[in-house]
């Protein structure tokens, strides 16, 4: 996948979300992004409205991350149709919602620490602790 990099720059995203990921930040950086990066960042701006359906059984939230996703989808070289866009929403909503399920402890790790007011060291610390008791 390329991109126009002058039309949109992806690093800090809308609502605070901001990726520390060299390998993508090169790609970008030379003006593309590989399907496995764009896979991965699509699950992580739909991971809200994952976790919102796990737990709350529906999503209401999430009209800032679909546009900000329908954005990026019209600047691919070549752009995703209206069909490969929603196909791509809902396979990384899945894919997150499954990803969430599945690591339903550091899920709740990670909520519980948001509650409480902790900062991002101790909400990262307690979704490793909630991972590594699973083992």
């Amino acid at each position: 996948f390329h991109r126009d990099l002058k039309m949109c720059n992806l690093t800090p995203l809308q609502a605070g979300t901001q990726f520390w990921d060299a390998k993508m930040e090169k790609e970008l950086g030379e003006g593309h992004l590989s399907s496995t990066a764009f896979d991965r960042y699509c699950m992580i701006l739909f991971a809200g409205i994952a976790a919102e359906a796990l737990v709350y059984g529906e999503a209401e939230g999430g009209e800032n991350d679909e546009n900000l996703f329908r954005s990026l989808c019209v600047l691919l070289d070549p752009p995703l149709s209206v069909a490969q866009m929603a196909n791509r929403a809902r396979w990384s909503v899945m894919q997150s919602y499954n990803l969430l399920k599945w690591h339903k402890k550091a899920h709740r790790a990670a909520v519980k620490a948001l509650e409480s007011g902790h900062g991002l060291s101790v909400v990262v610390r307690r979704i490793e602790e909630a991972i590594a008791s699973d083992r």
